[in-house]
């Protein structure tokens, strides 16, 4: 058996030899000259300042070259970027320009290294959409759901800041751009005070650019309770030669304020008021009180009655 074994065994000489000799074929192989088609990535530079790209160009170009093996192989590993100055464009029309390779050649040449020699670039002429660049604040935008704890709730609105952010893009994407929307934020069992940092949404499918990407939004919490006022009313667009007697001569306001701001209230935090001509025009023979002014704190109110009778005094 062991005089089997060793006779199944191959040589370590052999492993050597056949090592020797896969290098010299690749040493052999790697020297000669080859032509070959490389995809060569391409960013564009010195963009008018007053232009901006507006669609997709050429993201590559496609040139045939020729190189010894080991200058391929090397550039197989480290790929150049090509960076292709558009600061002196052609136009075609409206927003079209154009820029012909063959102007390049020697500049793309000159980044593609002098290891690789150029024979032929696939395209030809590259293709621009540029727009006019403008610019202007948008508002900031917030997507809440706040679920309070029971008698808890916001005393004011919700303050973001920044409130608007400066945008840039194309004029025509700039004007039609309403506001940026903050990501949707939704809390539960809301009883303190809202304190929170939201990213600003991407604008999708347009150039639009800004440098604030996230916003901090405020609110403030407090417990609710309720209470009345009994409050006169004033009515509105009375003809000048007419008069008249309401019944009753004052409402009561129920509203809902924080603690915080309840020692706040007073007579002339409410103003309400009945709309004569209302009243005339939809053939109703009373009045409806309307509350036209409250502090932005109280959260809601109710009015009884809400019918208010009258007679004409003649």
């Amino acid at each position: 058996m062991r005089k089997e074994k060793s006779q199944n065994k191959i040589p370590k000489s052999f492993f050597i030899a056949f090592i020797a000799a896969l290098f010299f074929w690749l040493l052999t192989k790697l020297s000669k000259e080859y032509q070959t088609v490389i995809s060569f990535p391409v960013e564009y530079v010195n963009i008018p300042q007053d232009k901006l790209i507006q669609a997709a160009p050429t993201k590559q170009l496609d040139i045939l070259v020729k190189a010894t093996g080991f200058r391929l192989l090397g550039n197989s590993i480290v790929k150049s970027k090509i960076n292709l100055d558009v600061s002196k464009l052609q136009r075609k029309q409206n927003s079209g320009y154009f820029l012909l390779i063959e102007n390049k050649r020697i500049e793309i040449q000159n980044q593609v290294s002098n290891n690789l020699m150029i024979l032929d670039i696939a395209q030809d002429t590259i293709y621009l959409n540029l727009g006019q660049l403008s610019s202007k604040k948008i508002p900031v935008k917030g997507d809440f759901d706040f679920y309070y704890k029971p008698g808890y709730h916001l005393v004011n609105s919700i303050k973001i800041n920044p409130d608007s952010v400066l945008v840039s893009g194309t004029k025509e994407q700039v004007d039609a751009l309403q506001y940026l929307q903050l990501e949707k934020l939704t809390l539960r069992d809301v009883s303190k005070p809202i304190n929170q940092t939201l990213k600003i949404k991407e604008v999708k499918e347009t150039t639009i650019k800004f440098n604030i990407k996230k916003a901090k939004i405020f609110g403030e919490i407090d417990r609710f309770t309720e209470s009345s006022i009994e409050l006169p009313f004033e009515v509105l667009n009375l003809p000048s030669d007419l008069s008249i007697n309401t019944f009753p001569k004052s409402v009561k306001l129920i509203y809902q304020v924080g603690l915080a701001n309840f020692n706040k209230i007073n007579m002339n935090s409410f103003k309400v008021v009945c709309d004569y001509q209302h009243s005339v025009k939809n053939n109703l023979n009373y009045l409806i009180p309307k509350v036209i002014l409250k502090p932005e704190f109280v959260l809601s109110v109710k009015l009884t009655p809400n019918k208010i009778e009258y007679l004409i005094q003649k």
